[in-house]
């Protein structure tokens, strides 16, 4: 399975809602925070099944703010993967003004897989995904576009 093949991600109503409250809810205390998609693919489709918040810590620097999710719970969650047979596809981050990635999203993303998704919500998400101002990539064998 690639997901360099899929030309169409289905997410349900549902798990937008849920996304969107979770980021919100991080971005009302100043925190980004990583929402992860997995779902399984049938033909050039990727329907998104399950989201995942994985145990995480926000940084606030004198730099910037950012998130660390530790070795464990990405085994945790890659255990889980394997397990539900699903595959990590998206993932989806807020940034505290302008959505764009920085160098930091590009070096560390959680998604590593060609044709994988990066969504980046500006001003913490508060206005979810009907914002303009969404940043969309995708991962190509030379990097996000």
């Amino acid at each position: 399975m690639t997901l360099a093949n899929i030309q169409r991600f289905d997410v349900p109503a549902e798990i937008i809602a849920r996304t969107e409250a979770a980021v919100q809810q991080a971005g009302a205390d100043g925190y980004e925070l990583f929402v992860l998609w997995t779902g399984h693919e049938a033909g050039d489709v990727f329907t998104v099944n399950t989201p995942h918040v994985p145990k995480q810590t926000s940084y606030r620097l004198e730099s910037g703010l950012c998130v660390r999710v530790d070795g464990d719970e990405l085994h945790r969650l890659n255990t889980w993967l394997y397990e539900a047979g699903e595959v990590l596809a998206v993932q989806i981050h807020s940034h505290p003004t302008e959505a764009y990635h920085s160098d930091t999203d590009n070096a560390y993303p959680m998604v590593t897989q060609v044709g994988g998704v990066s969504i980046v919500l500006p001003d913490f998400g508060a206005h979810g995904f009907a914002d303009p101002g969404i940043a969309t990539y995708r991962l190509t064998s030379t990097g996000w576009r």
